[in-house]
């Protein structure tokens, strides 16, 4: 099923991420490369969506920055995946702000 594998996937980022906090490089390493492509995906979907108004690869990149400096505000007992996805979400917006689009956020 679907919606299992992608807790299982969301759990194991997660486990990930601690790792990484407790100061496991491979393990931060090994995040960052398995975020990537589902970041990816998600960039690519909104990207066509706003009619390429915005370049999917800089959302991913500004993403991953993004996660990388604000990792401390992660709360390990917190799902990771809504925290990545919110951040992916803000750089979305920030994409398209800079290419001139009003953007409405309720």
């Amino acid at each position: 099923m679907v919606v299992w594998t992608v807790q299982r996937q969301e759990d194991e980022w997660a486990a990930l991420m601690r790792s990484a906090l407790a100061g496991d490089s491979a393990a931060y390493e090994r995040l960052l490369r398995e975020l990537a492509p589902a970041l990816r995906a998600f960039a690519r979907t909104v990207a066509a969506r706003a009619g390429g108004a915005v370049d999917a690869e800089d959302i991913v990149q500004e993403t991953l920055i993004a996660v990388h400096l604000k990792r401390h505000t992660w709360i390990a007992t917190e799902p990771l995946g809504p925290w990545v996805r919110a951040i992916a979400r803000h750089k979305f917006i920030d994409a398209l702000r800079r290419h001139g689009a009003r953007i409405h956020v309720p």
